[in-house]
């Protein structure tokens, strides 16, 4: 049988490009303009996306911050609007589990669930964040990364407990006897953990029509990848390496075999990045307009803090001083797997400082330059060679990239590798997940 496609729009405020926002003719009201959202969603659902994925962070404003606009909305409250907007499209919304309660985010996503008729996905966030604890008034917690994803695994189970402990035959709305929910058949949740505690029964049933949410996972760490296979419908990755996605694809798919389920029922999803353009050429010269819009000293001090470096030794015309490396020993994983790859990338392509700064600002996510019809081989090609499912897909600037991007999915539509239209109204289905509605 044919391999379908799953696509994902990452739903960026202007585009992916950091400096997509200059492209607008009025940027300021990028952070707030619930009619900007709303349009880019329904043209989401309008080219057949299987769902919108909205990234975000309480953190305040840090540097970054200040040079590009962050969608200022609540994600929850954001994809309930467009719920009541769009029919077919999924709406990820992302919760921490390091700044939050389990119970608050189960009712937060079952709500949604409910408002969308069945379309909600959760994305679920371990990373913590220093200036989101300050914001919170919080003290600053220095957690490993066992420690997190122990958090991680009490808060996924009481979330999901909570979603089941309100089934829906267990509102019996019995006028006679003046009995409305029947406490008999709800299934409370008792939760002692080392890290979280909940009891009692959710206002809502966390599911419509017998499904649940989508559930949603990120990280590349082995930790990461253990939990994501174990918990998640679906995991994020973010490798521009394609041998090293292959190996990811393979590793989860046997990791989640391991407990139990089937290989087939963890959508593995790699970013993708496309610039799409009528030649490759064209494509290219488009990127290398936006990347001139930035300020190369602030990206070099970025690339420099990520890869654990001084920043004054780096030269934006000259290549990239591996032995800084060797010079700057350092523990941390994140950043050890960042001078791997980000340094395989630059002595592959032979990269000055500047061009490496603007090939990172994908963030590690694959890129592709070109025309619909080569990036749409590609795309199948690494869905058919073990490498993904689908794709994360990132736009370098809204509306314009995803609606050269359309040309992309016709493109997999001529070839038979994506729908011509939506096959169900709930989210899990069209993405091929197990559904109530098949027991």
């Amino acid at each position: 049988m044919t391999k379908q496609i799953r696509l994902n729009l990452i739903f960026h405020t202007s585009g992916r490009h950091d400096a997509s926002w200059k492209a607008f003719d009025d940027p300021t009201v990028l952070i707030d303009d619930i009619d900007h959202q709303i349009e880019l969603a329904q043209r989401a659902e309008a080219a057949l996306f299987d769902a919108i994925f909205l990234p975000d962070t309480p953190e305040v404003l840090t540097p970054s911050f200040l040079r590009k606009p962050r969608r200022g909305l609540d994600p929850a409250v954001l994809l309930a609007a467009i719920a009541r907007e769009t029919k077919h499209l999924g709406l990820i919304s992302t919760a921490m589990t390091q700044l939050n309660h389990p119970y608050l985010v189960a009712r937060s996503i079952a709500s949604l669930q409910h408002i969308s008729k069945g379309r909600a996905g959760w994305n679920i966030v371990t990373s913590q964040d220093d200036a989101a604890f300050h914001a919170l008034g919080l003290p600053v917690e220095q957690v490993d990364r066992d420690t997190r994803y122990a958090r991680a695994a009490e808060f996924v189970e009481i979330v999901t407990a909570h979603w089941d402990s309100l089934p829906h035959e267990a509102i019996v709305a019995d006028k006679e006897n003046d009995v409305y929910i029947d406490p008999a058949l709800t299934h409370p949740v008792d939760y002692d953990g080392e890290h979280y505690r909940s009891s009692g029964v959710l206002q809502l049933t966390g599911r419509y029509r017998g499904d649940r949410p989508v559930m949603f996972q990120a990280g590349i760490s082995p930790v990461s990848r253990a939990f994501g296979a174990k918990y998640a419908d679906a995991l994020f990755t973010s490798q521009p390496d394609v041998d090293r996605d292959r190996a990811f694809y393979a590793e989860v798919k046997e990791i989640a075999a391991r407990n139990g389920r089937d290989p087939e029922h963890l959508v593995v999803l790699p970013g993708l990045y496309a610039v799409v353009g009528d030649t490759e050429t064209e494509a290219r010269k488009r990127k290398a307009e936006f990347d001139d819009l930035m300020e190369t000293r602030f990206l070099v001090r970025n690339l420099a803090n990520s890869l654990g470096i001084p920043a004054d030794k780096l030269d934006p015309n000259r290549e990239l001083p591996y032995a800084l490396f060797e010079d700057h020993p350092t523990d941390d994983e994140v950043i050890t797997y960042r001078r791997n790859d980000i340094g395989g990338v630059s002595r592959a392509n032979g990269f000055t400082v500047k061009q490496l700064v603007h090939h990172n600002l994908t963030r590690g996510q694959r890129a592709l330059f070109g025309t619909p019809e080569q990036i749409a081989d590609t795309i199948i090609e690494w869905r058919d060679t073990g490498v993904s499912d689908g794709f994360n897909v990132n736009v370098d600037v809204q509306f314009d990239g995803m609606d050269r991007f359309r040309d992309v999915i016709t493109e997999l539509q001529n070839r038979g590798r994506f729908r011509k239209e939506y096959e169900h109204d709930s989210f899990r289905r069209n993405y091929g997940l197990p559904s109530a509605a098949d027991s």
